[in-house]
Formats: C-alpha cells, sequence, structure tokens
C-alpha cells in the first residue's frame, strides 16, 4: 500500500495498542475514547488488509503481520519521538510537569526527602508521586507510562527498558540495645543461630539474604516476616531477633531506638539499586532532566 494514504496516528496507535495489549488501556494512554479507538483500528485492519490484533480473553494479541509491522517501525517512531522532543526544551523553573515515581517505601524513606528538598529551589512547581511498586507489573506500568521512572533492586529483562545502576550498599545486622550477639563481631555461627525478622512484600518465599546464604550452604531461621524495615526494627527493638538490612537504610532506621549493629558474616553480600525507565523516554528532556536530579543525590546518601 501507499504509506501516503496512512495517518501517523494510527500507526502511534497500533505501536501502543502492540505494547499494552489491551484497548481501554491504549486509550487511556492515547486519551481516546473507546469508540475512537475501536474506529482507528478498523481504519488499520482495513488499510492494512489484516486483523492485526485479535482478542484472546482479556488481551488483544498481535498476528504475525503485525509482530513484523511494529518490529520495522518501532526505531522510526522512536527516532520520530527523539526528534521532537529535543524541539521542546525543558525548563524546571517554570514547568508544572507531574513526575510519577514507582518505588518501595525504604528506597522512598531514603530518596524523596532529599529530592524534594533539591526541587523545592530548582523546580518549585514540579510535583512528584511515589507509588508503590511490583515486581510483576513493574514493566508493564513502565511501558503503559504510568511510572516516569522505577527505582528496584530488581533486574528487570526487557528490550523496552532502559537502566542506570543508582547506589550499591553493603549489609548490616541489627538487633536490641545490647544485645549479647552483637556485643562483638558478630560469627557466622552466632548469625545462624539466632532468631531473624524478614522484610518482604511477599506472603511466602525467601529473602535476598536467604537465597545468598542458601548458595553458600546455609540457612537461618526465621520467626517473624513483616512489609517494612521500620516495622522489623521495631519488632527487634522488644525481642532477641536481628534484621538484616543495607547499611545504607540504617540512617533513618536509628532514629526509632538505639540498637546494636554488626557488619553481615559474609561481607559479598551486595545491594544495587538501578534506576528505570522506558526507552521512549530515554532522551525526552524532562525524563532526563529528573534522572539527573536523582544521581545528583547519591553521594551524601
Amino acid at each position: 500500500m501507499n504509506i501516503n494514504k496512512l495517518d501517523l496516528n494510527l500507526l502511534v496507535l497500533m505501536k501502543v495498542l502492540y505494547d499494552c495489549r489491551s484497548t481501554t488501556r491504549a486509550g487511556e494512554i492515547l486519551h481516546v475514547s473507546q469508540p475512537a479507538i475501536s474506529h482507528a483500528l478498523n481504519r488499520l485492519r482495513l488499510a492494512l488488509d489484516d486483523p492485526l490484533f485479535e482478542r484472546r480473553g482479556r488481551r488483544m494479541v498481535p498476528t504475525a503481520k503485525a509482530e513484523r509491522l511494529v518490529t520495522a517501525m518501532t526505531p522510526a517512531l522512536a527516532l520520530l519521538d527523539s526528534s521532537l522532543a529535543q524541539l521542546h526544551r525543558f525548563d524546571p523553573g517554570q514547568s508544572n510537569q507531574r513526575f510519577v515515581l514507582g518505588l518501595n517505601s525504604a528506597i522512598e524513606n531514603l530518596l524523596l526527602p532529599p529530592l524534594m528538598s533539591r526541587l523545592a529551589q530548582a523546580a518549585p512547581r514540579v510535583t512528584v508521586t511515589g507509588q508503590g511498586i511490583s515486581r510483576e507489573s513493574v514493566i508493564e506500568r513502565l511501558v503503559g507510562g504510568e511510572f516516569d521512572l522505577a527505582i528496584d533492586a530488581a533486574t528487570l529483562v526487557n528490550d523496552q527498558i532502559q537502566q542506570q545502576l543508582l547506589l550499591q550498599s553493603d549489609y548490616v545486622v541489627l538487633g536490641r540495645q545490647g544485645h549479647p550477639l552483637l556485643a562483638q563481631s558478630l560469627s557466622l555461627s552466632g548469625y545462624l543461630a539466632a532468631k531473624h525478622v524478614l522484610v518482604s512484600r511477599r506472603a511466602q518465599g525467601q529473602g535476598i539474604e536467604d537465597h545468598f546464604l542458601a548458595r553458600h550452604g546455609h540457612s537461618r531461621e526465621l520467626s517473624m516476616r513483616c512489609q517494612s524495615h521500620w516495622t522489623a526494627c521495631q519488632l527487634a527493638a522488644g525481642t532477641d531477633c536481628l534484621v538484616t538490612l543495607p547499611r545504607l537504610f540504617f540512617s533513618q532506621i536509628q532514629r526509632l531506638h538505639a540498637f546494636s549493629l554488626a557488619d553481615f558474616p559474609l561481607p559479598e553480600l551486595k545491594l544495587e539499586v538501578y534506576l528505570y525507565w522506558h526507552r521512549s523516554r530515554g532522551e525526552d528532556p524532562a525524563n532526563v532532566w529528573l534522572r539527573e536530579q536523582i544521581l545528583a543525590l547519591i553521594p551524601a546518601l
């Protein structure tokens, strides 16, 4: 067919629908009504002489022809998007843009206070919203445009997602003040003999520490499980349980109680936290600026 007869907006719709596999979500992303989405999809099907997307349950699954077309046109659309973005420079001092960050509560406690202090001077009208993150849906929410950025320790493997290492931290072991195991250097045998509080958003399964211990042939006894480091440390303050956490988080925690602290007995265990964004935002001036602001915070943490 002659490309001059094809509306560019239809190709954009095709790419968005391919990414999110939902006409409802595509309409939300493009700010278009469902009847308009259906009409545009019918125009595409007629123009390209192919169903393009077939409904299977709640998902719109691309046909083989749609797969080939999206693969071929994605670089061109990305280049066009990047070129247009460069035409609109981001002025943080005047912008009233709203950014949405996907991050867990521990990273939120660590990063949002200094970030907002920094933005209060450089970008007083910009707003930042932190939203809870689920590793099962973070890629979908980045692709769908719900998150401008995500910050997490998980490794996201997806060719649509770009990443940058944000920070690293070793681990420490925390217990109530005067805990006998923490009076001196904590041995591995002492650590394994103690009872522990696990911090995890999941209802079951092991933590990072447990997987690391298992690789070295060890296991520990989990006495309690909770969703936040704040809660875990309050539990430890009144019991003999130990909490293992990244050293970076301890500066916030120590304001709660006086704790005893020791290095994790296997120093190879490290936390790595990454900054993630959808590749379509890679050259977006506002997104680039926000990433720069976050990266600038790290040396002072």
